[in-house]
């Protein structure tokens, strides 16, 4: 089943689809209304806001400079995350903002979950996925110097405390108003099963930047979700990303750069769905 989220005569529903139509529920995966319309009359939005996001950090080997799964799974040493605020969260067809240094896609695979978890199994955490979404993981790189700052720390080379450049957390590059697209819909677990072998790929003005598969992911689903689970309590319907792969032809992935292009962005995920955005550099305010 595919939850969706829409705006239809000026006024918010919920429902499900069904071939061409959308059938009309009481809130997202509720009790049907006994109303239908056609998807091509109304506007998708995000598929719901999420209570949290937590983000996957690099979690394919090509994102850490390497080819192989187990000598980056030795790298990572366990799945790393951060935050981005659900109030950057936007639906298809939405206009993405970008900085003057320009933004990169990266397409995610987003995970709902349907209860709380805490210290959660791998069956736990299984059994509370509610469905899964495509989210766009937009980035600033450019704007990651502004996070930057050189403090005295003991280098782990030679042991002596010196002047260091420390990076700093993902807080310009990340959260920023418009940088968290997700949709079209929620596939729900029952129908997608799991999510191996899924191609993915990202689009940026008609160029594909970013194409591979999602077992190139080093830590899956059930991993991600007992590890979030065992720092706090994952709140209901919050949305977990897997991370993304790698990108084409860059030699540090990680600080892969596009200039600012006004330009339609795409992200997409096989058997989930296709996620577009418009983008739109704002060049009225400095970084």
């Amino acid at each position: 089943m595919k939850l969706v989220s829409f705006i239809w005569r000026g006024e918010t529903g919920t429902g499900y689809l069904k071939g061409d139509s959308i059938v009309m529920t009481q809130g997202l995966g509720g009790r049907e209304t006994g109303e239908e319309v056609k998807i091509d009359q109304v506007k998708l939005t995000a598929p719901l806001i999420p209570s949290a996001i937590f983000c996957t950090l690099v979690n394919s080997p090509r994102m850490l400079g390497v080819e192989d799964k187990r000598e980056a799974r030795e790298m990572l040493g366990s799945p790393k995350f951060f935050l981005k605020l659900p109030q950057l969260v936007i639906g298809p067809g939405d206009v993405i903002l970008a900085p003057q240094s320009g933004v990169r896609p990266e397409v995610e695979i987003g995970v709902i979950v349907s209860k709380p978890l805490k210290m959660a199994s791998r069956e736990e955490a299984r059994n509370a996925i509610l469905g899964y979404t495509v989210f766009n993981d937009v980035t600033a790189p450019g704007e990651m110097k502004e996070d930057m700052y050189y403090a005295y720390r003991r280098d782990p080379m030679d042991g002596k405390v010196k002047k260091m450049a420390v990076r700093g957390s993902h807080f310009r590059n990340k959260n920023r108003d418009t940088f968290a697209p997700m949709g079209p819909w929620i596939v729900t677990a029952d129908e997608l099963g799991d999510i191996t072998g899924l191609t993915m790929r990202s689009i940026y003005g008609d160029v594909v930047v970013q194409e591979g598969k999602s077992d190139e992911l080093i830590y899956g689903v059930e991993d991600l979700l007992v590890e979030v689970s065992k720092v706090l309590t994952v709140p209901r319907l919050s949305l977990i990303s897997t991370g993304t792969i790698g990108y084409r032809g860059a030699e540090e992935a990680s600080e892969y750069k596009f200039q600012a292009l006004e330009a339609n962005l795409v992200v997409e995920v096989e058997k989930i769905g296709k996620l577009e955005n418009p983008v739109k550099v704002d060049r009225h305010h400095q970084s």
